[in-house]
């Protein structure tokens, strides 16, 4: 039974379980953009994070009729200003943000482009784009500077997949 719902998710009731649907996650998708050796993220500030800033990369929903692979190169795009086609797009695996209440799955992918990448305009959700040299973010995993999940997710699948 729905209990509660908006544009963006709902709130199913089983019995005595609540979890939370996201009817367009399943084409949803996150993308880890390496632009030469950095790692472009976004400075974000949610209000669920109580206003914390947190450093993540970019991921939404998917659109109608769109793919994950579409939806990871129209985030880049719309969340950095970075353009990539499919050629520049890897898949690196699916990660479930939290399965005691979320039903959610998302594709996570890496765009690798050229360090000579310009970005044009972005939409204004990130306060910030932080570069970050991809050999120093072990070091800023390790000082808790990254802390988002989906950005977390895909390094790991990223690092794995160097292996």
């Amino acid at each position: 039974m729905i209990e509660y719902q908006n544009p963006w998710f709902r709130v199913v009731r089983n019995g005595d379980f609540f979890y939370v649907d996201e009817p367009r996650s399943g084409n949803g998708a996150a993308v880890l953009p390496i632009v030469g050796d950095e790692v472009w993220l976004l400075e974000m500030c949610r209000t669920a994070q109580g206003g914390q800033t947190t450093w993540e990369i970019p991921r939404g929903y998917g659109e109608v009729n769109e793919t994950s692979a579409a939806c990871a190169l129209r985030e880049l795009r719309e969340e950095t200003g970075l353009v990539a086609d499919a050629a520049h797009l890897s898949w690196l695996g699916r990660m479930r943000p939290n399965t005691a209440i979320l039903s959610s799955c998302i594709d996570l992918y890496v765009v690798a482009l050229p360090p000579e990448a310009v970005a044009g305009n972005r939409d204004d959700e990130a306060e910030h784009i932080v570069k970050v040299p991809l050999a120093l973010l072990p070091l800023q995993m390790a000082q808790g500077k990254l802390e988002d999940g989906f950005t977390l997710a895909a390094l790991s699948y990223y690092w794995a997949t160097l292996r």
